[in-house]
């Protein structure tokens, strides 16, 4: 990354399946941790870098899947 003039990265959130829409939908609407709400999103950043990197993206992110909006 070091030679490049443009580096890639993500700007804004990336596209969330419809488990991440769900599972963030639940925890909004209780308050509470639903369904181990951090364990499950800990276990979903992961998959959400590896498609960026698949993608030849430079910097990557977390893809602000844990964001409510």
């Amino acid at each position: 990354m070091a030679n490049k003039l443009f580096p890639t990265t993500v700007v804004g959130s990336m596209p969330r399946p419809q488990y991440i829409k769900d599972l963030i939908e639940a925890q909004a609407a209780t308050g509470e941790d639903v369904g181990d709400f951090q364990r499950m999103m800990d276990a979903a950043v992961p998959y959400v870098a590896q498609m960026q990197e698949l993608a030849g993206i430079d910097i990557i992110s977390d893809g602000e899947w844990r964001r409510k909006s």
